[in-house]
């Protein structure tokens, strides 16, 4: 109880308790001044007649089934608009942008990109409420710190556990359940190409398909355990992970987008590393020109950029590099010729 309370204090400085939602889905804030971030994002559910064909998904940035955010974190699940209900709530975000950045273990800092950190909240404007999946008071998932979670994945996992308001099955009467639409509002704290950003995106679902009062016991072997749960492993009450609601503007005002969709819009930049990756520059290798048998071909070297051809007898052979630029190998026309001595001697005894 202390705990709890003390973390929805921490929530209101560490994250400044944001939550305005709506739920059509949006990310806060603009692109730039053109406003085509709020454009992009924000999606209503009439075509050009004006008539309403249901949720429209077109404003979100998805690439077969992937949401990308307007931080680092891409969105694997759930998709925008599902009906969610169950023991608990699954999300799966790649926090690595497709494995462009590294993830714990592995060192983290880079002065142009690198994600500092992600808070969670499930939230409803309609309905007034605010609960937190994850706000980082805790070393217990899913209050943890998520890139501290599961250490060398990329995708991370938070199994947010339903809380005892939102049991039922079905969209209830208002006041009954807090039953209803909701976001998954994801905050992200992050330096892109050398500056520092604060994102918030929404995903809009609906707790609307069944939930039981009491969980099954087989959800706790999930990985990472769902929680949070009361003292005797049922659901939590939901005004022990209840958060004051913002006004909307406080919000808007509190983000600091990027200029545009990172890994789509924005090409992401990270210092140059020298543990991986092709070794030396692209060569230009010419098969119009001999090398020098073990030498460098056109002053190149044996490993690196060369345009090194071999030449055995009278046929020209183009090397391949297996390191460095492409035309760098060792030509040995001195071995070949060993070879073939030693072949003929073996054939005369």
């Amino acid at each position: 109880m202390i705990l709890l309370s003390h973390s929805r204090f921490l929530l209101l400085f560490m994250s400044s308790g944001l939550l305005w939602t709506e739920t059509t889905g949006q990310m806060l804030g603009d692109w730039n001044r053109r406003g085509l971030l709020r454009t992009r994002q924000n999606g209503g559910g009439r075509n050009n007649n004006g008539n309403n064909n249901g949720p429209d998904t077109s404003a979100f940035n998805i690439v077969n089934g992937r949401v990308y955010t307007p931080g680092l974190g891409i969105i694997l699940a759930p998709q925008p608009f599902t009906p969610m209900g169950g023991d608990f709530l699954h999300i799966a975000i790649d926090v690595s942008g497709d494995g462009k950045l590294p993830v714990p273990p592995q060192r983290m800092n880079d002065p142009l990109t690198q994600v500092f950190n992600f808070t969670m909240f499930l939230t409803s404007d309609s309905l007034q409420k605010n609960f937190t999946i994850s706000n980082l008071t805790t070393t217990t998932p899913p209050f943890a710190d998520i890139m501290s979670q599961e250490l060398g994945q990329t995708v991370k996992h938070i199994n947010f556990e339903w809380p005892d308001c939102l049991v039922g099955d079905g969209r209830e009467n208002i006041g009954a359940t807090a039953r209803g639409d909701y976001n998954i509002s994801i905050h992200q704290n992050y330096r892109l190409n050398g500056n520092n950003h604060y994102s918030i995106f929404n995903l809009p679902i609906s707790v609307t398909n069944s939930i039981s009062q009491f969980p099954g016991a087989n959800q706790l072997l999930t990985v990472p355990p769902p929680g949070p749960l009361n003292a005797n492993g049922g659901r939590m009450n939901c005004d022990l992970i209840s958060n004051p609601m913002m006004r909307f503007a406080d919000l808007v005002a509190s983000v600091n987008n990027p200029p545009g969709q990172p890994f789509q819009d924005v090409a992401v930049e990270t210092t140059q590393r020298s543990d991986g990756g092709q070794v030396g520059s692209p060569g230009n290798a010419n098969p119009n020109r001999n090398g020098n048998g073990f030498g460098n071909g056109n002053g190149n070297g044996e490993i690196g950029n060369g345009n090194n051809n071999q030449q055995i007898g009278n046929q020209q052979g183009d090397s391949q590099a297996a390191l460095g630029g492409a035309g760098s190998r060792l030509a040995t026309t001195g071995i070949v010729r060993a070879a073939l001595i030693t072949a003929l001697v073996v054939l005369l005894i």
